[in-house]
């Protein structure tokens, strides 16, 4: 995983996107990462290269763009870091819009190990959450900073 630390956050960005690009279309095409990026084609063709030269992709000038097993793997690390920093926004109640965004550039800073404790911490809740008492007291206390009168008294005895 060298090379993965190595990408910036621009590049990370590239990768994932060429990576569900993959996924969901089979076939990578410069135009499609440039509307998905919102930047220019000529932009797309210079990070290609760089994540080529790290032999996270193979492209060749107008040709096809694949990953290679690296990149897919750096690429799903990544989208796991994504995904489980989401989950864990969506737990705060953060509107989805802004959940997507800050765990977008949360990822990027974020060591695996801090992002494994969000993990478990995101299931530790799922876990609970049949008996909904974890998460209406959050969002109780969120409203109200301070904790709900039932649940004081348990814990203040």
């Amino acid at each position: 995983m060298g090379d993965f630390q190595k990408l910036s956050k621009s590049l990370e960005d590239y990768l994932e996107v060429m990576y569900h690009l993959e996924m969901d279309k089979r076939v990578i095409k410069v135009t499609d990462i440039a509307e998905e990026l919102d930047v220019k084609p000529p932009s797309v063709v210079e990070a290609v290269n760089k994540i080529s030269a790290m032999n996270l992709a193979s492209y060749e000038k107008y040709g096809k763009i694949k990953l290679t097993r690296k990149g897919i793997e750096i690429a799903e690390e990544i989208n796991h870091k994504h995904i489980t920093l989401k989950n864990f926004l969506n737990i705060l109640d953060i509107d989805d819009e802004i959940a997507e965004k800050e765990a977008c550039a949360m990822e990027h800073i974020l060591s695996n190990s801090t992002v494994d404790k969000f993990e478990k911490f995101t299931k530790f809740v799922g876990m609970h959450r049949d008996e909904g008492h974890f998460t209406k007291s959050f969002n109780y206390y969120r409203k109200h900073n301070k904790m709900p009168d039932k649940i004081r008294c348990k814990h203040s005895h």
